[in-house]
């Protein structure tokens, strides 16, 4: 694997109290074009905050053993997430679980978040849960693909955040319940 000492070397802190990403996951990306072999531009390219719906893998996860316990972990979140929301609602959750491990701290973060008070505050919670498997797992990667995979995670971590705004989702919350009321069959 190759290393990357100026690349990382001159990529600015990234903080998780931080307000909003000192660059965006687009200039970041730019940047790394730069500096990358294609091979590894590739996989550093596949690094999403999430899996897609079929809760399938992303073929750059054979490359990355970061990627592929990251992975791993937001499955088995999704997946807990699933349950629990089927359990409250008392409906089947066959077809809303993806095949996958269980993983200790993903259902840990999951319920703790079904916990919360309100939507926004579960959210806030699953970005600091994954902002802590993120950075657990860059230990010791320093200069590394690996450690650049973490950093694009992290940023779209911040990206995502500095997007929460109180206002837009009340105004989303009440536009979907009033939906859901109005398509309720009250029998």
């Amino acid at each position: 694997m190759s290393s990357y000492f100026y690349f990382s070397a001159t990529l600015p802190a990234l903080q998780a109290s931080a307000s909003a990403p000192p660059l965006s996951h687009e200039a970041f990306m730019e940047l790394a074009s730069r500096f990358l072999s294609a091979k590894d531009l590739a996989v550093l390219g596949g690094a999403r905050l999430f899996l897609p719906e079929d809760g399938s893998f992303p073929v750059s996860v054979s490359s990355s053993p970061l990627l592929s316990r990251y992975y791993r972990w937001e499955l088995a979140l999704r997946n807990e997430l699933a349950r629990l929301r089927a359990g409250r609602m008392q409906k089947p959750v066959d077809k809303h679980v993806r095949p996958g491990e269980p993983e200790w701290d993903a259902q840990r973060a999951a319920q703790a978040a079904f916990q919360a008070e309100d939507p926004l505050q579960a959210e806030l919670l699953l970005e600091r849960e994954r902002w802590s498997l993120i950075e657990t797992l860059a230990t010791n990667k320093f200069f590394s693909l690996e450690y650049l995979i973490a950093y694009a995670l992290l940023l779209q971590v911040l990206e995502r955040r500095a997007r929460f705004d109180l206002q837009r989702g009340q105004e989303g919350y009440r536009t979907v319940y009033r939906s859901v009321l109005d398509t309720a069959d009250y029998r």
